[in-house]
């Protein structure tokens, strides 16, 4: 039995009429009879009684007719389900926060989500920027908010939602603090502090890279601690100063605390990454989403500023 044969008699049986069946199939009227001819021959079985006025179900075709009708319903439950797919209103999406920082963003981003998609299940997860990534990369998630050099890591793509200033955290009375900004140049030598490589691997290596640059020498760091521990063990001690983002620095309390921006200010990126092979349906309508709820900054960089 073919699913169409099977739709052809529910039809008939339904409407108890063979044009008006071959109506709402769009089928011709002599295709709708040879449908239901074929599955009659190959069942053994008359299946519908039919006279000049009518068309009733054969006793045969009286049995036939439930079973009929929950695989028609199968099917069209399938097509529908397949059609919510495609069009990203129902499926999967797995999703990694970060867990520290300016999580309201990424957080209002996927109210709107939910709300436009409540048929896709959200499944979550939380991390650095750097493990986060690791999800996507090894498909254990389909997207994450990350910070992010311009250059993206492989396999990766991006919707950048805004830009992000590295600061310098220090000691209200550190030398360092009566300049702002404070000339990257004058870092030669300085103890610093950076967040550990595994943090955001990428990007930590990208900030060395440029900081190096711009002084001419390598790094003296001496904390590679996460940014919470390392302000109480190295930059309110006075013993170094710390990498941090602005935006998030603004979400601690300063306790003699001087933030300063440095010249020519780095900047970096909030994004959404996700895998740039990932052709989910649902994923595309976040990217999209993002895309129209991301902040809109110009494209050029400022001139006292480096996008790293």
């Amino acid at each position: 039995m073919e699913l169409r044969q099977l739709r052809a008699f529910v039809e008939i049986a339904t409407l108890g009429h063979f044009g008006h069946a071959a109506t709402r199939l769009h089928l011709t009227q002599p295709a709708l009879t040879q449908r239901i001819q074929s599955l009659e021959r190959e069942l053994g079985l008359q299946l519908l009684e039919r006279n000049a006025r009518e068309v009733r179900l054969a006793p045969a075709g009286v049995v036939l007719l439930p079973h009929a009708r929950r695989l028609v319903e199968a099917e069209d439950q399938a097509l529908n389900d397949l059609k919510a797919y495609s069009s990203g209103i129902a499926g999967r999406l797995r999703l990694a926060y970060q867990s520290a920082g300016d999580v309201a963003t990424a957080g209002s981003i996927i109210a709107e989500y939910r709300r436009r998609f409540p048929g896709v299940e959200i499944q979550t997860t939380s991390g650095s920027s750097g493990p986060n990534l690791q999800l996507v990369q090894n498909q254990s998630a389909d997207a994450a908010f990350a910070l992010l050099p311009s250059a993206r890591p492989e396999g990766i793509a991006a919707r950048t939602i805004r830009r992000e200033e590295v600061v310098l955290a220090m000691r209200s009375d550190h030398h360092l603090a009566q300049h702002d900004p404070v000339p990257v140049k004058s870092l030669r030598g300085e103890p610093l502090g950076l967040p550990p490589a595994a943090a955001n691997p990428d990007l930590i290596a990208t900030l060395r890279r440029w900081l190096v640059k711009h002084t001419g020498a390598e790094l003296n760091i001496v904390s590679e601690d996460p940014t919470d521990i390392a302000i109480e063990t190295v930059a309110k001690p006075g013993t170094a100063a710390l990498f941090v983002v602005r935006r998030y620095a603004a979400m601690q309390a300063a306790n003699g605390l001087a933030y300063r921006s440095m010249s020519p200010a780095p900047l970096v990126e909030l994004a959404l990454a996700y895998r740039n092979d990932d052709a989910s349906p649902a994923l595309a309508n976040l990217v999209i989403l993002v895309e129209e709820l991301a902040l809109d900054e110009s494209s050029v960089v400022p001139d006292d500023a480096e996008l790293i």
